[in-house]
């Protein structure tokens, strides 16, 4: 008979190094939300200054 070889397998915790961007984007993501609410709630009106017509 063959002696079949076991493999010792163990799962080491390690950090997840995934976490540290995922906090960046969603922090991101709060800041661009909380500028568009911000900014719909005073609609800008678009001010053109005209000059006088030297004539007339």
């Amino acid at each position: 008979m063959r002696r079949r070889e076991q493999s010792m397998i163990y799962h080491e915790d390690k950090p997840s190094g995934t976490t540290f961007p995922i906090i960046i984007i969603l922090i991101a993501m709060a800041a661009i939300v909380g500028s568009l609410v911000l900014s719909s709630g005073h609609p800008a009106s678009a001010r053109i200054w005209v000059p006088r017509s030297a004539g007339p």
